[in-house]
């Protein structure tokens, strides 16, 4: 039995997120995630589409860091 990682689906949203400079995704995701935490901190036991809102932005959230950090890392683009 073999574990597929490399669907058609996930290299098209991987090809998509290699395209967006990270810092500007880091900065959206930020927008996604910032709005709807005020309004999950305004009623915190019932959950609402804000709760899912904020779980998407923050996973796009640590793909942005991690594209960032790799950058650092490996010193791409350092001249």
């Amino acid at each position: 039995m073999r574990l597929e990682l490399n669907t058609p689906n996930n290299m098209r949203l991987r090809n998509f997120l290699t395209k967006i400079n990270p810092w500007i995704g880091l900065l959206a995701s930020l927008c996604i995630i910032l709005p709807s935490l005020y309004d999950i901190l305004d009623a915190p036991l019932t959950i609402t589409t804000d709760h899912f809102i904020m779980a998407g932005g923050l996973f796009f959230f640590v793909i942005f860091l991690k594209q960032i950090f790799d950058r650092i890392i490996n010193l791409e683009g350092m001249d």
